[in-house]
């Protein structure tokens, strides 16, 4: 799983300057980082963990106020040895000056590999907060982003230290 996320966001920067010339982006956006693990998964695996991941812009909007905005799907993976999570989640994003700012809620797959032939797999209730800035460059869209993920389940629970690209 992390040698295919790993490959998906290396084609991705590859891939990027070539589709820079399109005019009308297509609202993708894939994304890879560092992710904090928290509770019992930093106490089994460390807290140093590896995030991939892609958002979907869906439609424009304003909610609960917020203008400039925008309503997407996403979903992401991270893991670590026996730990991991996939939560799939409708988010929210609003930009103000500069920044952007984006709040989600979903479905979480989590799963736990508790012995040579056993794992405990679950179904969680999943969140996220983040803030994030675009960076231009040449017509590509880098961005930089802060995020917490949030779980049902503490073990699954952290914070991100997360880069990508905009198509």
């Amino acid at each position: 799983m992390v040698k295919a996320g790993l490959t998906v966001a290396l084609v991705a920067v590859l891939v990027a300057p070539a589709l820079a010339d399109y005019s009308q982006p297509s609202g993708l956006s894939i994304r890879a980082g560092w992710y904090l693990a928290q509770g019992d998964g930093k106490d089994a695996e460390g807290q140093n963990w590896f995030l991939v991941g892609f958002d979907k812009k869906l439609k424009e909007g304003s909610f609960l106020g917020a203008e400039n905005g925008h309503f997407s799907f996403s979903a992401d993976y991270y893991g670590k040895g026996s730990f991991s999570n996939v939560p799939v989640l409708y988010n929210y994003t609003a930009r103000q000056d500069g920044f952007y700012y984006s709040v989600g809620a979903g479905i979480g797959f989590g799963h736990r590999q508790t012995g040579v032939s056993s794992s405990d797999s679950s179904l969680d209730f999943n969140y996220q907060f983040s803030v994030g800035k675009d960076l231009v460059k040449g017509g590509n869209v880098l961005f930089v982003e802060a995020r917490y993920l949030g779980n049902s389940r503490p073990a699954l629970a952290g914070f991100a230290l997360i880069g990508g690209v905009r198509f």
